[in-house]
């Protein structure tokens, strides 16, 4: 009888030990989105850096194709905030959404789940980040400085053909990136992080 219970014990640990591995005891990793902000707005100003530098006044959706590449590369330089790889694909809103790239190749695969999205508030001046679990933080910029240049005009322009107005994040309860402290199960990546 004391054999079976050592068995039944064993397997109970064994059982265990192996849920909370594949995934059912352990809690979902959220994104640090104070580390989103910080690298997304370096993003963008390296980016229309380098436009102003070649004087491109008006950017292709190649040069969109190209940010795209160039911000993912950004959100995951060491050192890193996301024990996973993150992918980055634009909606048709202008809504950036990065996913968990599991397999590192840049394709939201079946299965490689949202981890945030990042969004443009025209009106107020700021970009928002949103994990998964709906919590937002905002970085606020000061003039009008931070929505000129040929990048933030077509990101606008694709958000005004979706339909998107300016005052449509105008309601939206944000947490201000001086305030915004990462959740305990996000990994922070130190001091603000650029390439």
């Amino acid at each position: 009888m004391l054999e079976r219970i050592k068995g039944l014990a064993i397997i109970g640990v064994v059982g265990y030990v192996i849920y909370s591995f594949i995934g059912g005891g352990s809690s979902t990793q959220t994104a640090d989105l104070g580390q989103v902000l910080d690298r997304t707005e370096y993003a963008l100003n390296a980016y229309q850096g380098y436009l102003n530098d070649k004087n491109i006044a008006e950017t292709t959706d190649a040069d969109l194709a190209e940010f795209t590449a160039f911000y993912t590369d950004v959100l995951n330089t060491e050192t890193r905030f996301y024990d996973t790889t993150l992918g980055l694909v634009i909606q048709e809103d202008a809504t950036f959404l990065g996913f968990a790239d599991e397999n590192a190749n840049r394709v939201q695969d079946s299965g490689e789940g949202k981890v945030f999205t990042v969004e443009i508030d025209e009106a107020n001046n700021r970009l928002i980040a949103t994990d998964v679990a709906g919590n937002s933080s905002g970085l606020r910029f000061s003039g009008a400085g931070f929505l000129a240049g040929a990048l933030m005009g077509n990101l606008i322009g694709r958000q005004r053909a979706a339909g998107v107005t300016a005052s449509s994040f105008n309601n939206r309860n944000v947490t201000p990136r001086s305030s915004y402290r990462a959740p305990s199960s996000a990994r922070t990546g130190g001091p603000r992080t650029g390439k």
